[in-house]
This record gives structure tokens, sequence and C-alpha cells, in this order.
């Protein structure tokens, strides 16, 4: 029975051992991951638009507009509503800006994004990328 009790011994101490060479394994790759510089969520990112665009997304929101690009095109997310593809504004006033808005983004980030965009003042748009 002696000899039954080591053995448990031995077996709990080498996965012990194991467990903690998964954690620092883990850990040190989870450094490597967000040390990387292909993160690239929460890139804040300014650009210039024309004026008339810029007061017409300050008409449109107070709030950041989430503005989304995938292979399906740009969808567009104001305050609580629904998203809505970019298509559905068409014929508005607004379907000029937001389509300025999206090109100036695919410029800085690529051909697939989430970002959120906060016009200012000055013409000048803010753009924080989610994904």
């Amino acid at each position: 029975m002696g000899s039954l009790y080591i053995i448990i011994l031995i077996i709990l101490a080498i996965m012990l051992v194991g467990l903690i060479g998964f954690w620092y394994y883990a850990r040190s790759v989870k450094r490597d991951l967000d040390a990387s510089p292909s993160a690239t969520t929460g890139i804040t990112t300014a650009f210039q638009m024309t004026p008339e665009a810029a007061a017409r997304l300050r008409a449109l929101s107070s709030e950041p507009i989430l503005l989304k690009q995938s292979d399906a095109g740009v969808r567009v997310q104001i305050e609580h509503r629904p998203m809505l593809p970019l298509m559905a504004f068409v014929g508005q006033d607004v379907s000029a800006a937001l389509t300025e808005a999206a090109a100036r983004v695919t410029e800085k980030w690529g051909p697939t994004w989430v970002a959120l965009v906060m016009p200012g003042e000055d013409g000048t748009v803010t753009a924080q990328r989610i994904a």
C-alpha cells in the first residue's frame, strides 16, 4: 500500500510540473500576440473630409457612427438602430458623406474593417478601428 502512495505522488508531481509548463507557454504566447504589430484593433486615425460631408455626418448623429466593410459591402449603424447597408441611404443627403467616410477608411485599412467614425467640428473625422 505504501508503494501505491508513492506512485500517486510521483504522478501528481509530474502533472503539476506539466501544468506549470503549459501555463508558462500560454503566457509567453499571449505576450507575443499582444505585442505583435499585426494587431490592428483600437487603432485611431484622423482624415479630412469636405466640410459639407462632415456637417452631414454630425447632423446624422451625435454619437459615433459604426461602419463595417466586408465582401457584402458597407453597412452602417446609427445610434441604437439596426445595421443597414449603405445602399439604404441612397438618395438622401447623408449618402455621399457616408460613402466618402467609408472610402477614406478603406484607404487607410484595406478592404475589410469595422470602425467607429466620429466627425469633428473642423471637417476632420476620426475613425477608431474595432476589427
